[in-house]
C-alpha cells in the first residue's frame, strides 16, 4: 500500500548527493505553506537514502523561509561516518533559494547500549478508541488536518471560544490513512498538533527551529502526544512534545522555537 506521507516525500537521485522531490500542498497549515514537520520528513527521508546506519537518531532543522508546492532539491552531505553514530546535513533548495537546513544523526537500534533510567511514565489517559475525535473540523478546513486523526478526552477551550490559558495539549494522533508510526512519521507528527498557544488566543505559528530525538523503533498505529509551551517572550514561543506509543513507551521527543503571527 502506498501511504500519503511516503508519496509526499518520495525523491529521485540526481547525482552528487542531490535528491529531487515534488513538494505538495497536502500538508499546508493555516499560513498557506507546508508544515514544518512535513519539511523535516522530506529532509530526513532524502538524507537516509544512502545513510550508513538504518535508523534516524536525531534531526535538527532550521527553517529559513516558507517552501511552496512544486519541485525542490535536497542537497545531502556526509559529515562523518562513525561506528555507532553517523552524521549528515541536508539543505532543501527551491527556485535557487535555501529553504531549510537539517543536521541528521543516524545509528542502528539493534546495536545500542543497555543502560536505562526512565523517571516518568506516559501521561495517564484513556486509550485512543476510548476517546472522542477532536478537534472536529470540516474536511478541507486546513490540509494538514486531513492528514491526521486526533482523539482526546476533552474539546479544547479555544475551539469553544473559551481559551483556558493553559498552554498544554494531550491527544492521541494517527495518520488518516492508518500508516503505522515509524521515525519518518513520528518526525512529522511532533509538529502536527495545533500550537498549545491557541489556549492563550494565538493559533498561527511559524517554526524557526525544530529538533527531534528518536527514542526507539515504534510499533504503533496511534501515538499519544503531550505538548507544552512553557514561555512566550517577545512573540516567540517554545514547544516541547513527547510522543508515546500505545504500550506507554516513549517514541520521540522534540523542542521547537516558533514565532506567533501578530
Amino acid at each position: 500500500m502506498a501511504y500519503l506521507l511516503d508519496e509526499a516525500v518520495a525523491c529521485e537521485p540526481l547525482g552528487d548527493g542531490v535528491q529531487r522531490v515534488d513538494l505538495t500542498t497536502d500538508w499546508n497549515t493555516a499560513n498557506g505553506t507546508p508544515n514544518g514537520g512535513y519539511i523535516l520528513a522530506v529532509l530526513q527521508h532524502a538524507a537516509m537514502q544512502d545513510a550508513a546506519h538504518p535508523d534516524p537518531l536525531s534531526i535538527a532543522v532550521t527553517y529559513f523561509r516558507p517552501a511552496t508546492a512544486g519541485p525542490a532539491d535536497v542537497h545531502v552531505r556526509e559529515v562523518r561516518v562513525g561506528r555507532r553514530v553517523s552524521t549528515y546535513d541536508a539543505i532543501l533548495v527551491q527556485n535557487g533559494k535555501e529553504i531549510a537546513h537539517a543536521v541528521l544523526s543516524t545509528h542502528d537500534w539493534d546495536k545500542t547500549g543497555s543502560i536505562e533510567h526512565t523517571p516518568h511514565a506516559a501521561p495517564e489517559t484513556p486509550g485512543p478508541l476510548e476517546c472522542t475525535e477532536s478537534p472536529a473540523f470540516p474536511a478541507g478546513f486546513m490540509p494538514i488536518l486531513d492528514r491526521y486523526t486526533y482523539r482526546s478526552t476533552y474539546q479544547p477551550g479555544w475551539l469553544r471560544g473559551e481559551p483556558s490559558g493553559r498552554t498544554e495539549v494531550l491527544a492521541w494522533i494517527r495518520a488518516a490513512d492508518e500508516r503505522p508510526v515509524d521515525a519518518l512519521l513520528a518526525g512529522a507528527m511532533v509538529d502536527a498538533f495545533f500550537p498549545a498557544t491557541a489556549e492563550i488566543g494565538h493559533v498561527a505559528s511559524s517554526t524557526i527551529q525544530l529538533t527531534v530525538h528518536y527514542r526507539r523503533r515504534p510499533e504503533s498505529l496511534w501515538a499519544l502526544g503531550h505538548v507544552v509551551a512553557r514561555h512566550v517572550i517577545a512573540g516567540y514561543h517554545d514547544e516541547d512534545v513527547e510522543l508515546w506509543d500505545e504500550q506507554g513507551r516513549l517514541i520521540a521527543q522534540s523542542r521547537q522555537l516558533a514565532i506567533l503571527a501578530e
